[in-house]
């Protein structure tokens, strides 16, 4: 299949060979094992904390046997005047699938800085037992750790959490009813399907990141050099015709999350195991057979369809008996940023007590665990800021210490974002800010705004009676991911020079700026665009050209036209005939500045990161796809334009 390729892993920036050579490993193996606590005691005060002043005690590793007889492995690091006194001491859980020695880091950061840390590999991954349930069974074993830590006998009532991605999950899967925990500090990461409302667009890459990673942490006791990659991976990231979409309009019935909201996790297992036909399932043993079955229908064959809005693990979610104050953390080039902004408004609406009056969402420039923004440094919205508000020391000493002014904004209101562009924080109330005005931006050409090189205007003036644009689709020969909200692949803002040198790419810029603009809230395409066939997809990108020619990507999404009425109601189009779709981009924060334009880029594909439409319609099996002849209309019936989100200066409040 290598001649179908059309990337590789250099351009898209996955990591295939070990990270570091023999000898640089071998130095990070030593180091990690004695050199931790004299680099926390350097690294607190650069992100901004006081000096730690505790030694740390590691103790051996106690493996935890819950109520099945599952025992999960678990380090425990305790500053030394409390060990050696058996005094009572605050705790802080660390709940991870990304084996616990690889962040032991955190562990002695925490009791350095005075407390008890905990950090233990979930079910079926790093040195714990089990069949990994992929989130399904994280709150049942979270309260089964919560009560055996409050039966030791430093406990002194106050456990705090944190933790980004799966073990952020790991959190919010024990936020709701929940006496034992403080607070906690879930970063980027969600409650919500993923594979939820992208346009009916499936989440190519991120799919298959994400199966990436579960069978690596399942099939290895520790860290590897490098992780996994089969030819099912490699293809499904380099070749489109493991992209390809080509759904029957109503696809026969599987096996759906939604029904199992309700079910207890025995019921689960039960359905599970028949399911699967398995007899004498021990849930307490890794089952590499059954586990590979079902992640690959979980994630690659869709034969368990992931309908429901909430992901497994948060089925029963009750969002009014949240718990605990949370600092959420995500980044406005996170793969989980939309999921995050529903989270945190479904808690504003319906929690109580401190977890509504306390909690709170910062949004920096990240990307996952990543630069989000070129212009990101250390002080504003940098890497190191995203590792120091995870770390967070004064969020837990107010919270598990009672030190009333470590954080300092504990009285300012819950959101809190940095506008990239202007490069500053700012705070609101709610999301979108109250202060936003939405203004249309048109399109117009002169009928070939095919590429860089076109004629393609954005601007606030209604069309005229105007030339439409074309371009020709193939499915074989997609645009190409560079950047956005990706996991493996290369993350946020990256310069979008290669997709614009395409002839299948639209793309429309403003004159430079004579005042800068801020984007502040949701962005919208409505979209007027006919076709040959009758399914296919638009992919509209938002870029921000800089005065010497940089154009970097902000937002970009997509839709399927048998989804543009909806994901629960599909139906093709007729071809040749023109229809209205709302794209919505999503969220974001950018200040476009003085000389520089505003650009959307409009094209049919963006692979690896989305799949690829095969322009079928869900027949013609017999052919892997079809051309389609793309129209897209901007004149005064139809005109297609870019709704956006001002933010006005001139108000003091937000």
């Amino acid at each position: 299949m290598k001649n179908d390729y059309v990337t590789n892993f250099s351009y898209l920036k996955i990591p295939i060979r070990p990270r570091y050579p023999k000898c640089i490993s071998k130095f990070i193996s030593y180091f990690m094992k004695h050199g931790l606590i004299p680099f926390v005691k350097i690294l607190g005060p650069l992100l901004g904390f006081r000096y730690p002043k505790n030694g740390v005690k590691r103790l051996p590793e106690c493996m935890i046997k819950l109520k099945d007889g599952t025992r999960l492995a678990t380090d425990i690091y305790i500053p030394k005047k409390v060990y050696k006194k058996n005094s009572k001491c605050a705790t802080i859980l660390v709940r991870l699938p990304y084996w616990k020695e690889s962040l032991r880091i955190l562990g002695y950061a925490y009791a350095a800085y005075g407390f008890v840390a905990i950090l233990q590999d979930i079910r079926g991954t790093g040195h714990s037992d089990g069949f990994n349930y992929y989130l399904f069974t994280e709150r049942e074993d979270g309260m089964e750790t919560l009560e055996w830590i409050s039966k030791q006998y430093w406990y002194n009532g106050k456990i705090g959490m944190t933790g980004g991605s799966y073990f952020g999950m790991t959190q919010l899967a024990l936020s709701w009813d929940n006496d034992y925990l403080s607070c906690i500090i879930p970063a980027v990461t969600s409650t919500l399907n993923l594979w939820k409302n992208n346009g009916g667009l499936d989440i190519h890459a991120l799919t298959t990141s994400i199966y990436r990673i579960m069978v690596n942490i399942v099939s290895n006791y520790d860290l590897p050099d490098v992780s996994i990659m089969t030819t099912l991976m490699k293809e499904r990231y380099l070749n489109p015709r493991y992209a390809l979409y080509n759904d029957p309009i109503r696809p026969k019935t599987r096996l759906q999350l939604s029904s199992l909201k309700g079910k207890s996790i025995e019921d689960v297992k039960k359905l599970l195991t028949g399911y699967y036909n398995v007899k004498n399932f021990d849930p307490t043993k890794r089952n590499y057979r059954i586990y590979f079955k079902f992640l690959n229908d979980f994630l690659i064959t869709k034969g368990l369809d992931k309908d429901a809005k909430k992901m497994s693990g948060f089925l029963d979610m009750d969002a009014s008996k949240f718990s605990q104050p949370a600092l959420f953390l995500a980044g406005w080039q996170d793969m989980f940023l939309e999921k995050q902004l529903e989270d945190f408004s479904e808690i504003q609406a319906n929690a109580t007590g401190d977890a509504k009056k306390y909690s709170k969402l910062v949004i920096g420039s990240w990307a996952h665990g990543a630069v989000g923004h070129p212009e990101s440094k250390y002080k504003n919205a940098g890497i190191a800021r995203f590792y120091k508000e995870v770390l967070n020391i004064d969020w837990f000493n107010y919270w598990l210490k009672g030190k009333k002014h470590a954080y300092q904004d504990i009285d300012n209101p819950p959101i809190k974002y940095w506008v990239m562009g202007k490069n500053i924080w700012k705070y609101t109330e709610i999301w979108p800010p109250k202060n936003i005005v939405y203004k249309d931006l048109y399109i117009h050409s002169q009928g070939r705004a095919n590429s860089i090189k076109g004629n393609g205007v954005l601007n606030y003036n209604l069309p005229d009676n105007e030339p439409t644009d074309h371009y020709i689709f193939d499915p074989m020969d997609p645009v190409i991911t560079r950047g956005g909200r990706n996991l493996d692949l290369l993350k946020g803002a990256q310069d979008q020079k290669d997709a614009e040198r395409r002839t299948d790419v639209l793309v429309y810029s403003t004159d430079p700026l004579v005042d800068g603009i801020e984007v502040t809230g949701p962005v919208k395409m409505i979209l007027y665009a006919c076709s040959s066939v009758t399914d296919t997809d638009f992919i509209v990108k938002l870029v921000d050209v800089y005065p010497r020619g940089k154009a970097i990507n902000i937002l970009d999404a997509g839709i399927r036209a048998r989804f543009r009425n909806g994901e629960d109601n599909p139906s093709l189009i007729e071809p040749n005939k023109i229809y209205q779709y709302q794209i919505d981009l999503g969220n974001t924060s950018n200040y476009f500045r003085k000389g520089h334009r505003i650009r959307i880029e409009i094209s049919s594909s963006n692979f690896p990161r989305f799949d690829i439409n095969s322009n079928l319609g869900g027949e013609n099996k017999s052919q892997a796809y079809i051309l389609a002849e793309q129209t897209i209309f901007h004149n005064i019936k139809y005109p297609s334009h870019l709704l956006i989100p001002i933010f006005n200066d001139s108000s003091k409040k937000s």
